[in-house]
């Protein structure tokens, strides 16, 4: 029986496509390894879990959704952290929105870049040069306290019943102030039922107060949103 002859043209179809397939495997196990590396070497000085701590990691990744992805100002992309007696405060801002919390866990003061990765929340190294504002100074001294809002079980999403929740507890934060909101807003404070303060004058900053405190803890230690109102068009 013949050996049947394999064409030159068979022959270098076959080599090229055996090299293009080693190229692309070699190609991608080079750029495999090149993230690897860079996640290696990425500076991390502090990490927290949603498993580890509950009720920090909450309170860490509401402050941390009043970071801005990218702005004119490098404090709007920032987490600022200032070190207490008992754990740290966390400040965050858009520069539409304030959100401060305080956390258990002890990190060193400073301006840190959050790295968000499902259900762990990590830190690099204090950046230099941040100027962030003197969040204190912008919330209101004098307002008026105008009902509460309950967000449990409530969100922007597929989910049609949290929707619906989010839904009334909008309608109810725009009946007691009067004020209307970025909708997106709300759904980025914690699920729970939060205590709505207002200014007297109209388009003023709002405050929003997390009403589920832990037992005994202090007024002042709750989490809170400074949020302004959406311009009306004239």
């Amino acid at each position: 029986m013949k050996r049947k002859k394999t064409s030159i043209i068979a022959k270098w179809k076959r080599e090229f496509a055996d090299s293009k397939t080693i190229i692309a495997r070699k190609e991608k196990k080079t750029q495999a390894v090149h993230s690897l590396v860079l996640i290696k070497q990425e500076p991390v000085t502090f990490r927290l879990s949603r498993f580890e701590n509950p009720d920090d990691f909450d309170r860490m990744l509401f402050v941390i959704k009043a970071c801005a992805r990218s702005g004119d100002l490098p404090y709007k992309t920032v987490l600022h952290i200032e070190q207490t007696r008992t754990g740290s405060r966390l400040v965050a801002t858009d520069g539409l929105r304030f959100h401060v919390a305080e956390i258990s866990k002890k990190i060193k003061s400073g301006d840190y870049k959050p790295y968000l990765r499902k259900d762990l929340i990590s830190l690099g190294k204090p950046l230099n040069n941040i100027k962030f504002p003197t969040w204190a100074k912008v919330i209101p001294e004098k307002t008026e306290r105008r009902g509460i809002i309950n967000l449990a079980n409530s969100g922007l999403g597929k989910d049609k019943k949290e929707t619906e929740n989010l839904s009334l507890a909008f309608n109810s934060f725009v009946k007691e102030t009067g004020e209307p909101i970025n909708l997106r807003y709300l759904d980025d404070l914690t699920k729970r039922e939060w205590t709505v303060y207002c200014q007297n004058e109209k388009m003023k900053a709002i405050v929003l107060k997390e009403k589920s405190r832990k037992p005994g803890e202090p007024n002042g230690k709750e989490p809170m949103a400074v949020i302004l109102p959406i311009p009306q068009a004239a």
